[in-house]
């Protein structure tokens, strides 16, 4: 169980207008024979209860208190309180108890403690004084072969003076590793209230570093340059859920380019430091290159430690960094600098797909990054237009995780999400409203980028107001819980359609040229060479091929009318030679039979049928359909027959002549109202 700042010893110092904080670390070696007598302690009591265990005892062979409060809390890395095993104590204690309490659908503690009730409830009224307890007991424990103390232990088995202290690692730890860890859950402390922590990155310095990497490994590797640094800060802060920000700073002749990125800490975001602040802290981890606990390097082959990794690149790139920390109702400044470095554990490399931090396995190949989503709302929309992408039905744009970042005059906007067709290329920008803070940075960001034609915000309805002043600059997707992708895709129409310009782009001759030469084009083929991204859009585009002995079908494509009329001759004859047959199989042998419809849908091939008057599918139900021949001739002749041998001198009789009946008109009776003595 981690300590908290409140626990940690400190100073608090005042540098010009500003209060910093100092942390009690401690140094290589310092305390190491008050650990080592600690560390003899808890091996004393291993397997013992923890009635058994003195806090004061422990305390006492570090002498300082608050200090060993923190040192104990870091031996429960390696140290915990178990609970015994109600099966294993049976077996310890005899096989007949064992026998008499599993025969009674005794199994643990809470029914052991029932079957106590029950006994003094049947045999004392409920009520048991301390003259009979012992005698009570004792007849209980008779009756299932236990004396008196073992029943009192079985009793209390689960209570927490009756765990047993156990060791979760196979060897016992050096007080060096207790010493680093100590110094790792200090510095974790600070950022568990922290509101900001601040890096300061040389992106030269990240380029040599990761071609050292590219020369050691002798493999391709990630990107270098501000690109590259970016893309990796980002990729760790969205797998973490953390919140960033970044800004360049343009380099001069003296002086490298700069990356400012700002890590956001709970005191910002959420105020509780429990699930943020820890990862917050991984991040930090990563980025720093340390609090790989020596644990946690059991599996780590020679061969993988001596494989840099790219959080050393990134720590080797590190110029400067500070945490804004909060304690005491203040906010105290906390330098992360070599001294403070160099005392945590170091990093021991692991596999290159993997860098462990704490509990976390964060997976770094570059490949999975588009994975990666900063809320549940990007998540979803990516996954809806992902489903939409594969049905067409998203105009011909395409969705890219992670675009390149936008430089302004101070920072760097990173977009959600970017849509590309041919030669365009919208980003987007999925708002949330998360904090008043939050809001601000980016308001001032998209105010820098108000000149921009090419980028298009969505933003929840209840943040209207919230970002009303750029409302009128950026065509907006306004949502409610989720983002609509269809919503989103009528903005991008109203906004960057250019159906006009494509049908410029339309080389007739070729697209005629193409459709003679292979006698039909599907629907599908149509949207490429006419230069369209909505079925809509075909029939306008196709007007510029048709006529000549082309025809265009909606469902069906471009074909020669001559193809089309000998197509539907051998159709014909093949279904007139066989009757009737299923759609499913006139479907699968159309494709074997004309090659030109081996690569068309099922519902092109339906469509086509459906032009011809001399056959029919007749649908029996949902599931079934029949291909058959309609003969207009025969349907007559039958129908004709079918009326003469019913009746072949029957005619009808004439119909009578109906007069209307008129209703005379009613004479109206006036009556006279009478009205009596209203005085009486």
């Amino acid at each position: 169980m981690r300590f908290s700042l409140q626990d940690v010893k400190k100073q608090v110092q005042r540098r010009g207008s500003e209060l910093y904080v100092n942390l009690h670390f401690l140094q290589p070696g310092e305390r190491a024979k008050e650990l080592t007598s600690l560390i003899a302690y808890y091996e004393q009591r291993l397997g013992q209860p923890r009635r058994s265990f003195s806090v004061d005892d422990a305390r006492a062979c570090i002498g300082d208190y608050r200090l060993a409060h923190c040192l104990i809390s870091s031996l429960s890395a390696w140290y915990q309180w178990q609970q015994c095993s109600w099966s294993e104590v049976l077996e310890r204690l005899g096989g007949e108890a064992h026998i008499q309490l599993t025969a009674a659908d005794i199994t643990s503690p809470v029914l052991l403690r029932l079957a106590l009730f029950n006994h003094v409830n049947d045999l004392y009224q409920g009520f048991l004084s301390a003259a009979q307890r012992t005698e009570a007991l004792q007849a209980f424990a008779e009756r299932y072969h236990l004396s008196v103390s073992d029943l009192e232990y079985l009793l209390a088995l689960d209570s927490d003076e009756e765990e047993i202290l156990v060791r979760t690692t196979p060897t016992c730890p050096r007080h060096q590793d207790v010493n680093g860890l100590y110094n790792q859950w200090a510095f974790e402390a600070a950022l568990f209230t922290s509101s900001q922590v601040r890096f300061v990155i040389d992106c030269d310095a990240f380029e040599r570093a990761s071609h050292a990497e590219k020369q050691s490994l002798t493999q391709a590797s990630m990107g270098t340059g501000i690109g590259a640094v970016i893309k990796r800060l980002c990729f760790l802060a969205r797998k973490l859920g953390v919140y960033y920000d970044l800004a360049y700073e343009e380099p001069s002749s003296h002086k490298a380019p700069l990356l400012h990125l700002t890590l956001y800490g709970p005191q910002e975001m959420t105020g509780t430091p429990q699930q943020y602040g820890l990862r917050l802290a991984r991040l930090c981890r990563q980025l720093l290159g340390y609090g790989i606990a020596q644990r946690q390097q059991a599996n780590v082959t020679p061969i993988q430690r001596k494989q840099p990794t790219h959080s050393q690149a990134l720590s080797r790139a590190i110029v400067a960094a500070e945490a804004t920390v909060h304690f005491l109702q203040r906010a105290y400044s906390f330098a992360i600098d070599n001294t403070v470095l160099t005392l945590l554990p170091p990093v021991a490399a692991i596999p290159q797909t993997q860098e462990t931090a704490g509990t976390s396995t964060v997976t770094t190949s570059t490949h999975q990054t588009s994975s990666v989503f900063d809320s549940s709302i990007e998540q979803s929309f990516a996954e809806a237009f992902a489903s939409l992408e594969n049905s067409l039905a998203v105009d011909g744009w395409h969705l890219l995780r992670e675009p390149e970042p936008l430089l302004l005059e101070r920072g760097i906007f990173i977009p959600d999400f970017v849509l590309t067709r041919d030669k365009q290329r919208i980003y987007v920008e999925i708002l949330g409203f998360w904090t008043p803070a939050y809001r601000e940075r980016k308001i001032q960001k998209l105010h820098q980028l108000q000149h921009r034609k090419d980028i298009v915000l969505a933003i929840p309805l209840e943040a209207q107001a919230a970002f009303s002043s750029i409302a009128a600059h950026f065509p907006i997707a306004w949502y409610t819980n989720q983002l609509s992708v269809t919503e989103l895709l009528q903005v991008l129409r109203n906004r960057y359609d250019n159906f006009a310009e494509r049908l410029t782009f339309i080389d007739v001759a070729a697209v005629r040229k193409q459709v003679e030469s292979k006698g039909l084009l599907p629907e599908r083929a149509c949207y490429e060479l006419l230069h369209c991204y909505r079925r809509s859009e075909l029939p306008l585009a196709a007007t510029h091929v048709t006529g000549q002995n082309i025809e265009f079908v909606t469902g069906i494509g471009l074909y020669t009318i001559a193809w089309m009329e000998q197509l539907r001759t051998s159709f014909v004859e093949w279904i007139d030679s066989v009757r009737a047959i299923g759609l499913a199989d006139v479907l699968r042998e159309s494709k074997i039979r004309w090659p030109q419809l081996a690569s068309c849908e099922d519902a092109t091939i339906e469509a086509i049928i459906s032009l011809w008057s001399e056959v029919h599918i007749r649908r029996t139900s949902i599931f079934e359909a029949v291909v058959e021949i309609v003969d207009h001739s025969s349907d007559t002749a039958q129908l004709v027959t079918h009326v003469e041998q019913i009746d072949p001198y029957h005619r009808p009789p004439p119909k009578k002549t109906v007069h209307e009946k008129r209703n005379a008109p009613k004479k109206r009776v006036n009556k006279e109202a009478a009205q009596g003595d209203l005085w009486q």
